[in-house]
């Protein structure tokens, strides 16, 4: 039997310390996240974010040297995650039709915002400015050529009406999204944000979708029938910190 041989007493073991850099780096980047899912990029503490991530300021240091530096990190784990979201939503829904893959994408984004400290995070950094004028709209322009891709192929197979401009409407469910994240963070918490996405594509499908889609859809169960993407699991490749 070959013997292989045992590293001598005191020699550096670089996979366990490597392991536990990724670990503080991590726990880092999630209380970062918190803080600024919950107070924004500005108002954000760095004493509270070593508050609750529980490590040493040497540390915290160690990993990011700014506040900056913590605020792209957390806009980085979220542009990398959405794309993997929203290939592995689109196989999970492949046999479903194009315009309720975008009904059920759009809610899910509710779910996904209201679950993910990461995406809440990312999107308010973005909003807020500390991660350069390229990457502060990305994410609008992100989900608004998603929808416009997908509603493109709703309109070409007859799901919506004639006149129904799929990039417009694209950048309108993006704004209306935008706009129902703020007025939720703002009044319950977000714990109100799946309701008020629902009851505007309630309202949207009404006078967009084509008479016999919405006659197919209702039959189906309408909004009754959207899960949520936490009763499916979860996106693959949600969110979440990364090395």
């Amino acid at each position: 039997m070959v013997q292989v041989p045992t590293p001598p007493v005191g020699a550096p073991r670089a996979a366990p310390r490597q392991a536990r850099a990724i670990a503080t780096r991590e726990t880092i980047l999630e209380a970062a996240a918190h803080e600024f899912a919950a107070e924004g990029y500005h108002a954000a503490s760095l004493s509270k974010i070593l508050e609750r991530s529980g490590v040493t300021k040497g540390a915290l240091y160690f990993h990011f040297a700014s506040k900056e530096a913590m605020a792209l990190a957390v806009f980085d784990v979220m542009s990398e995650a959405f794309p993997r979201a929203v290939a592995a939503f689109e196989c999970r829904h492949r046999d479903t039709d194009v315009l309720t893959m975008v009904v059920h994408l759009a809610i899910g984004i509710a779910d996904l915002l209201a679950a993910d400290v990461y995406s809440r995070g990312g999107m308010r950094v973005a909003a807020e400015g500390p991660v350069g004028q390229e990457r502060t709209g990305w994410p609008y322009h992100f989900w608004e050529d998603v929808f416009a891709e997908m509603l493109t192929r709703a309109a070409a197979e007859g799901y919506l009406l004639p006149g129904v401009d799929p990039r417009t409407l694209a950048v309108t469910v993006v704004a209306l999204g935008h706009g129902h994240r703020l007025g939720s963070t703002a009044t319950t918490g977000l714990d109100d944000l799946r309701s008020r996405a629902v009851a505007s594509w309630e309202l949207l499908l009404d006078h967009l979708a084509a008479p016999a889609w919405l006659e197919r859809w209702r039959a189906a169960g309408g909004m009754a029938s959207v899960p949520s993407w936490s009763t499916e699991g979860g996106p693959d490749g949600a969110p979440g910190p990364v090395p």
